[in-house]
């Protein structure tokens, strides 16, 4: 039988996959986000940018989780995604799933892997790809994989008590002090009732409301939002959901401008080697990613008790790393063959402190 710190060492493993899989999906988003024109596809460049920051929300939620139950969060070049990127899901027998996931310009094909990284349970069966660097997610959805998590936290509970579990420092946490923007807020976690919150709003806001168009954020006393995955469905189809729409079917409500033309043209999947013969990119790109791993070393730092650290990841590394970004996107790569415009390349530098 394991100890109640072998237990702790397992799921630890599993919150760390968790912290991943959400940190996996804001570069996916972020270079979509950044590669539209200015002033172009407005409406669908603001519901990239709220499920962006919903993401970020789901980080802190997992990393608060960790903490809760006495671990330690810590980002390096081992646990930072790097792209192409294998989400691979594992789930119940003859269900398995695994697509490549790429920081690719705003397109038809992102969005359509936007809507596989957020499938709703039962949704059906998507494609099978390949790529390189793997996640690999105990489950067929998030929302399954986030399920097994409650469940192994309730096992745990029942045979050791929920003070044994959920021994970590709550000041270790981040709360409603370090809340920015978004659906939803921080949640510090003490019980096992507040972990099983916070799984509620990962998921809900992922998938919807177990199968609904909404999410449910009245434990925070905010209205219903469309939940991840329909949002982007809604960009698919260039039209808002509406109260009582059919998830199953296209959303009926007003229409809006989906414009994929009005794109940069930025080179996919890049890597620091490819500006090698343009030194103006390779100083941007270095300056992007020096900001970038900034501001994991700082979330991690906030998440391990110092919390002051978030308002510099969100006010200063997140700001400027931004401004950063949108000037390589657009600004050609010198000498590129295809006029291929920059993009970051989301690699780990390890912060000089």
């Amino acid at each position: 039988m394991k100890t109640l710190e072998q237990e702790k060492s397992e799921l630890s493993q599993w919150l760390h996959t968790a912290m991943g899989i959400e940190l996996s999906t804001i570069p996916l988003y972020m270079t979509a986000l950044i590669s539209i024109k200015p002033g172009k596809n407005r409406v669908a460049a603001n519901l990239i940018r709220s499920v962006m920051m919903e993401e970020m929300l789901h980080l802190l939620l997992a990393g608060n989780l960790l903490s809760a139950i006495g671990g330690r969060v810590q980002f390096s070049e081992q646990n930072v995604p790097s792209f192409p990127l294998t989400l691979n899901f594992q789930g119940k027998q003859f269900r398995e799933r695994e697509f490549e996931a790429n920081l690719a310009p705003f397109s038809a094909a992102s969005i359509e892997v936007f809507t596989e990284i957020e499938l709703p349970e039962g949704w059906g069966e998507p494609p099978q790809l390949q790529a390189l660097q793997e996640i690999d997610v105990p489950g067929y959805t998030i929302g399954e994989f986030y399920d097994a998590l409650a469940h192994k936290l309730a096992a745990l509970c029942e045979v050791y008590g929920e003070r044994a579990v959920f021994s970590g420092n709550p000041q270790h946490q981040l709360g409603l002090n370090y809340y920015w923007g978004g659906g939803g807020k921080p949640i510090v976690i003490t019980s096992l009732a507040l972990a099983r919150e916070a799984i509620e709003v990962i998921v809900t806001q992922g998938e919807g409301t177990r199968g609904a168009v909404y999410d449910d954020d009245s434990y925070f006393s905010q209205p219903e939002e469309v939940a991840h995955f329909f949002r982007f469905r809604e960009i698919q189809f260039a039209r808002h959901y509406r109260p009582g729409d059919d998830p199953r079917q296209p959303p009926t409500g007003a229409a809006f401008e989906v414009d994929y033309v009005e794109v940069y043209p930025i080179k996919a999947n890049p890597k620091a080697t490819d500006y090698l013969g343009d030194p103006e990119m390779a100083a941007l790109n270095e300056q992007f990613n020096r900001l970038y791993s900034l501001m994991l070393y700082q979330i991690a730092e906030a998440l391990n008790g110092a919390s002051g650290a978030m308002y510099t990841a969100i006010l200063n590394s997140m700001h400027d790393m931004t401004g950063t970004a949108l000037q390589m996107v657009a600004t050609p790569i010198a000498n590129d063959p295809d006029g291929h415009h920059g993009a970051p390349t989301f690699e780990w530098v390890p912060p000089a402190l």
